[in-house]
């Protein structure tokens, strides 16, 4: 008697699917754009160490621009990983993808949302500017999130 494989035939991806997909595809491009602006305020623009120096001059202080700028390097490489991950479950149509998705951006929401919450004198230690990106990309993932649909039961 012959053997027979039974190949289940690749669904195409739910509308749902390709929105999620277009969505974290964003919050990838905000996450490298984050990433891409800290290097060069770093390496040419000098935006965090004039707002170091404007923070903490009048007060006799100095604030140390080295581990902000790590701390917004690990900040994106994470989120890279992040979003690479949870859109390879998505394209899988794993049925994790979804909880993934809200550990993910669970867990992003601190480090993302700490820059906007973090303040010594009155203002806040890293700029806006720097954090914006982060933020933008953390929006793309709820987003991602709230459109897309659980993967259908095989």
């Amino acid at each position: 008697m012959p053997e027979q494989t039974i190949i289940r035939p690749a669904a195409a991806p739910s509308t749902g699917t390709g929105r999620t997909l277009v969505a974290y595809g964003l919050g990838a491009l905000a996450t490298a754009a984050g990433l891409g602006y800290a290097l060069a305020d770093q390496l040419a623009v000098g935006g965090l160490e004039r707002h170091l120096r404007a923070l903490y001059e009048p007060v006799g202080n100095y604030g140390e621009s080295g581990p902000l700028y790590g701390y917004l390097y690990v900040v994106g490489l994470l989120g890279l990983l992040c979003w690479w991950g949870v859109a390879r479950l998505v394209r899988r149509n794993a049925p994790t993808a979804r909880r993934w998705g809200w550990i993910a951006l669970g867990a992003s929401a601190l480090p993302v949302l700490a820059p906007l919450v973090l303040q010594e004198y009155g203002q806040p230690v890293i700029p806006l500017s720097l954090a914006a990106g982060y933020l933008i990309a953390w929006v793309c993932g709820l987003i991602g999130l709230l459109i897309g649909r659980a993967p259908a039961a095989a």
